[in-house]
């Protein structure tokens, strides 16, 4: 009987590791789906509104009635088509905790360094949509883009964020006086905001308990 070499046993397990890798490297070189924007002015600020309520699975709604808090972080990076660096960025947070003696979800949401403003919802979907939905959602001064180019939005939604840089980054933010504005990359080291290949293109998967990634259509700034 003969006995198989260390070269034909290894074969056949390399061939098995590198495949899978050569697999998830194509998945992650596949382009952000498109979703519809609303694109709009409120005044000279340029506003946008989308939902990312299937950034919830169906085992995190049931959790929503367990008692324990639900945190949602939603960012949304302004880009120019053509350039890699982003023009503006914005963000989102949520929490959800559910009162089991009054039976109402309650919703804490602040949008950048502003207020908290916090509404009761009566069941899981309101909730869940008031956590996800950007509604007329700030993002830019339009004064501040150029009226020739075209622009589009990268969004990304994090359920339950774990990472406690980023959890940090947050809190640092949020300390800024209201209607304070950061250039992404400004301050020294702004990884939450600046790194659009670290939030984008190559995210880590333990960032968060699950995420939504997409993009706008392409937009002029004078209109959608």
């Amino acid at each position: 009987m003969r006995i198989p070499s260390r070269r034909t046993l290894i074969l056949p397990v390399l061939v098995a590791v590198l495949l899978p890798l050569g697999g998830w490297r194509s998945a992650q070189a596949q382009p952000l789906p498109v979703r519809t924007t609303g694109i709009n002015s409120r005044g000279t600020t340029l506003v946008v509104s989308v939902g990312l309520q299937d950034l919830f699975t169906p085992a995190a709604r049931e959790r929503l009635t367990s008692g324990f808090s639900t945190r949602v972080l939603i960012r949304a990076f302004l880009r120019r088509e053509g350039d890699p660096e982003p023009v503006a960025v914005a963000f989102q947070r949520a929490e959800i905790v559910y009162d089991i003696w009054d039976e109402k979800f309650r919703v804490r949401v602040t949008r950048g360094p502003g207020t908290d403003r916090t509404v009761e919802a009566a069941t899981v979907d309101q909730a869940i949509s008031l956590a996800t939905a950007l509604w007329q959602f700030p993002i830019i001064e339009r004064t501040q883009l150029k009226s020739d180019h075209r622009y589009f939005l990268a969004v990304r939604g994090d359920l339950n964020p774990l990472s406690i840089e980023l959890q940090a980054e947050v809190r640092r933010w949020l300390r800024q006086p209201a209607g304070a504005q950061r250039r992404p990359g400004a301050g020294g080291g702004d990884s939450f905001f600046g790194s659009f290949v670290t939030v984008f293109v190559n995210p880590q998967i333990e960032d968060s308990e699950n995420q939504l990634r997409f993009v706008s259509q392409t937009f002029l700034p004078q209109g959608p």
